[in-house]
This record gives structure tokens, sequence and C-alpha cells, in this order.
């Protein structure tokens, strides 16, 4: 029952949020100079695969910055040194708010956003439009607006990911 009331409470967040995310501005400047990588531990991911996204675009290590979605208890809000965080349901609290020592994060802005699951998850939905993005980029299968560019690969497909993403982003550069 709490499992369901809390759903309940993360879902009129997300639409509140949902309506912050498309009044925010969408411009971009010639080049991104920040990432931001919202993983589910569900996808296939390395942080190798990451790190290359990032050179595609010209943007560095240190302004890199990866989220992982994750079940595990035993990790839950762990700050890793490479800017890689792990949150898990809990990590968000009953009501869908982010605990004091992840808000820095949180009102961190990026310039591209990469939602690297594909599926329909309310957790993964809020903690993606928590964060303050210029654009974000995500897969076919999950919640459409929470994206303003949707591709309609397979995650598992790393070369053709980094193909597409390259193309598309580049066009809306130019």
């Amino acid at each position: 029952m709490l499992y369901i009331l809390s759903n309940f409470l993360l879902r009129l967040k997300l639409r509140e949020k949902l309506k912050q995310v498309n009044s925010q501005s969408k411009t971009v400047n010639k080049k991104f100079q920040s990432l931001l990588i919202i993983c589910s531990e569900d996808e296939p991911y390395d942080d190798f695969f990451f790190l290359k996204l990032a050179r595609q675009f010209g943007i560095s290590t240190k302004k890199t910055t990866i989220i992982i979605l994750t079940k595990k208890e035993l990790v839950e809000n762990q700050n890793t040194s490479n800017r890689k965080y792990f949150f898990t349901r809990k990590s968000i609290g009953f009501f869908g708010k982010i605990p004091k020592s992840m808000r820095e994060l949180f009102q961190r802005r990026f310039d591209l956003q990469i939602n690297y699951f594909n599926n329909r998850s309310i957790f993964s939905e809020v903690v993606s439009v928590s964060c303050q993005s210029k654009l974000r980029v995500g897969f076919s299968k999950s919640n459409q607006q929470i994206n303003d560019l949707i591709l309609d690969i397979d995650p598992k497909e790393h070369n053709l990911f980094l193909k597409e993403t390259k193309v598309y982003l580049n066009a809306l550069l130019n």
C-alpha cells in the first residue's frame, strides 16, 4: 500500500518537474561543455563507453557526470572520485525529495544529458527531470516527455548509439 502511495506522489512530482523542464531554455552554444549521463544498472554500460561519448563531443572527463540508478542498497548515495554517483529509489525518499547531500549535483547545470535507460520507470523519470540540462537525449521506449531527442535504437548497440548521437547532435549544433 505504501509503495502505491509513494508511486502516486512521485507521479505528481514528475508532472510538476515536467512543466519546469518544458519551460527551460533549449539554447545550446556551438559546443557542449558538460555532460550528464543517467544510466540504469539494467542497461549494458561501462565507463569507457561513456568517456568515449564525452570525447566524441570534446567534453572533458572532469565535466562528465554519471548517475547509476541501482536496486542495490549498499551503494546508496555513494559518490566516487570520478564524478559517478549511485542512486536507489530509497535515495529520493517517499515524497521524491532529493537528499541534502545530493542537492549540489541536482543544482548543477549541464549542456547535454543522456538518459541511458530504455524503459518507463517513475524512479528514473523523476531523477532525470530533477536534473538541470539544456538538451536531453533518450530512447524510444522510455517516457518521451522527458527527452528532447529520441533515438529508436537498442542501448546494447553502443557503436550505433555513438554514431546516431553524433549525427543528430552535430546537426542541432550547426
